[in-house]
């Protein structure tokens, strides 16, 4: 059975003009790639885009082409939030 691991993320933080990263979710099997859901202008999106966590580096465009810009050229600190949330939550899972 596959288990889904899915963390939230400081929407705070992850700000991209009208677009905010809210959680990351990834197979706990092969966490290779998180599919990082946002929301646009305070509404969730059905679709995702996928972070690479080997390379840093976002593979899916975002709709909006100024926003995608935005997200891929802040790909770094993206993949800082989605490490930090994903360790306090191994962290509180062992204690």
């Amino acid at each position: 059975m596959v288990r889904v691991v899915s963390i939230p993320l400081n929407a705070e933080q992850l700000t991209f003009d009208r677009l905010q990263f809210v959680r990351a979710e990834w197979w706990k099997e092969s966490p290779r790639i998180a599919l990082l859901r946002y929301r646009v202008e305070g509404r969730e999106s059905a679709e995702g885009v996928r972070l690479d966590l080997d390379k840093r580096a976002i593979l899916d465009d975002v709709a909006d082409h100024e926003l995608d810009s935005l997200v891929k050229n802040d790909s770094g600190r993206i993949w800082d939030a989605v490490v930090e949330a994903s360790a306090e939550l191994l962290a509180y899972e062992t204690a």
